[in-house]
């Protein structure tokens, strides 16, 4: 069945979760974009929190006002708002409060340049928050929890970065043993 986006935004806010659903499902591919510029693991659910609180927020006297295509602008922008705000939080905050400097993390007279250097290429494989996400686990030594914390995510998404991270670095490792052999 094809209902207009105000019947399904009534629905939801009478608590159909069917309707919430299909909601959610027509925004999928702003959300999936937003998601993807954000670039950070958990960004998709929040994303669709902030669209099912907009949903919520919005009072059902303005729905009797507006046209469809008034309501889906509505419905976009407040996404496009949410990711604005999550990148202030997590993505531009994590890159500001956090920079990893490894002069001031490591004692480099007891390492030859060379593993210093190599130390920074495999770092650089990775995306900012997994350089965090490693640097503050393996070298400070802080606990999931911790660092999800200070990162303000989850310990689920800390541990699913440190895990793609590990297996990135172990596959290029890999990689770079059958050419040196």
């Amino acid at each position: 069945m094809n209902e207009s986006i105000r019947e399904l935004v009534e629905k939801a806010k009478g608590k159909d979760k069917e309707a919430l659903n299909q909601i959610i499902s027509r925004f999928k591919g702003t959300i999936k974009k937003f998601s993807n510029q954000l670039g950070y693991e958990e960004a998709e659910t929040d994303l669709i929190i902030g669209l099912i609180e907009t949903i919520c927020k919005i009072k059902s006297s303005n729905l009797e006002l507006k046209n469809d295509g008034a309501i889906t602008n509505y419905i976009y922008n407040s996404i496009k708002n949410k990711k604005t705000e999550l990148y202030r939080k997590y993505v531009k905050g994590i890159n500001e409060s956090l920079e990893i400097n490894l002069e001031i993390i490591e004692d480099t007279s007891n390492y030859q340049v060379e593993d210093k250097l190599f130390i920074d290429d495999l770092l650089d494989l990775l995306t900012e928050i997994q350089k965090i996400i490693l640097v503050e686990k393996f070298i400070k030594g802080y606990s999931d929890a911790e660092i999800a914390s200070k990162l303000h995510i989850s310990r689920q998404a800390v541990n699913t970065s440190k895990n793609k991270a590990l297996k990135k670095l172990k596959r290029y490792l890999d990689k770079e043993k059958y050419i040196l052999a």
